[in-house]
């Protein structure tokens, strides 16, 4: 046989298995509405101008997976679908649509056997997939920011994300001070960080909001812990993309050099803490309640929230008058009903030991007033 035929019979073969997987393809696509009905929405997203649509769906197929036992419960007990049968789910339904699923869920996935499983059913299948999923390992994170407020309730960390094929995206997390710093929030943009940033200062009104640039490293830092606090809520705040983008968030974070340094929070030492009570019971505002017990009251609040004793917000206030349980404050009740007033003095003092605007001020003692009459009905009953 010369060489050509035999060049000619190699072609012919190849064609005749490119011809069969497709009919495969043609078979499968008829059990598809019953099997995968995920499909129409995989189509849509690889239709879509960015890969973020298919990213976002894959994340909330993970995140849906998930047992949501509470601390309460163990995860065996936990009603929830099965991301194992998910993949066997893929695997036996060889389309393009699943393909490109499996190739996302190859690196979404923190399970690196289910993720191995993953690519090596990528790998034995001939779909072409987009080059950005077949090269989503290359993605890569080369700026962090934060939008901080004066006031410390909470810090928006960004990431600015580069993926392959020259697309970037950003992505937003709101660290939740008030509550031990968890990721109380986030979401993701199919833009640029400069780009999120530029519409973001064109629509500021907050002028006590200061954008911090963050090493690669310290986000990290400030991120994982902020995800494991949240693992630690019994009843984790929701939103419409939070926390279906968690494991999107966690495949970023994770993607960050170590060793860099947490959030360090703003309370003061045991000296500098002890000072500053002294200081304000030895004020002229502060004289009248100048007595252990209203010392023991006013030290448990100001560890509560932010922990900062110099700084407090409308949510840090409202939560402390509405939401603090006061049993670990060893005080009489009859001094537990002075702790508006108490605060209608301290907290002056505070903000002018750290220069905050009189505005301010004036919000917090607002919340106060108005949370008062809750809070005298709590620990009345």
């Amino acid at each position: 046989m010369t060489d050509g035929r035999q060049r000619r019979k190699a072609k012919q073969a190849r064609r005749e298995v490119r011809r069969a997987s497709r009919r495969r393809r043609e078979e499968v696509r008829d059990e598809i509405p019953e099997e995968v009905p995920l499909v129409a929405e995989v189509q849509e997203a690889l239709a879509a101008d960015h890969p973020l649509h298919l990213l976002a769906l894959v994340s909330t197929i993970i995140e849906a997976s998930l047992p949501q036992a509470s601390l309460l419960e163990s995860h065996e007990d936990a009603d929830s679908p099965d991301l194992d049968d998910l993949v066997e789910g893929l695997i036996g339904v060889p389309v393009p649509e699943t393909t490109a699923l499996l190739g996302v869920l190859a690196e979404l996935v923190d399970d690196p056997e289910l993720a191995a499983l993953c690519a090596q059913e990528v790998d034995h299948r001939d779909d072409e997939l987009p080059a950005w999923i077949s090269e989503l390992e290359r993605t890569s994170v080369y700026r962090a920011a934060r939008m901080s407020h004066v006031l410390g309730d909470g810090d928006d960390l960004m990431l600015g994300v580069r993926l392959p094929g020259g697309f970037e995206m950003t992505c937003v997390a709101h660290l939740d001070h008030n509550l031990h710093s968890c990721v109380g929030d986030a979401f993701l943009v199919p833009d640029s960080l400069d780009a999120v940033l530029a519409v973001a200062e064109a629509n500021r009104t907050d002028a006590d909001l200061e954008l911090v640039e963050m090493t690669l490293a310290d986000a990290g830092a400030w991120l994982g812990e902020g995800l494991e606090a949240t693992e630690l809520m019994y009843t984790p705040s929701e939103s419409d993309t939070w926390p279906a983008c968690r494991p999107l968030v966690e495949w970023l974070t994770y993607s960050l050099p170590t060793g860099g340094s947490g959030y360090a929070g703003r309370g003061l030492g045991y000296d500098e803490h002890q000072d500053l009570l002294d200081r304000f019971f030895g004020s002229l505002v502060g004289m009248r309640f100048a007595t252990a017990e209203h010392r023991e009251l006013l030290n448990f609040c100001l560890f509560e929230g932010t922990g900062d004793p110099l700084r407090f917000s409308e949510v840090r206030l409202t939560d402390l008058l509405t939401a603090t349980p006061f049993d670990g404050a060893a005080v009489p009740a009859g001094r537990l009903r002075e702790l508006p007033d108490l605060l209608r003095a301290y907290v002056p003092f505070a903000h002018a030991q750290s220069g905050l605007r009189e505005e301010l001020t004036a919000e917090a003692l607002a919340a106060i007033d108005h949370g008062e009459s809750e809070y005298l009905a709590q620990i009345s009953g």
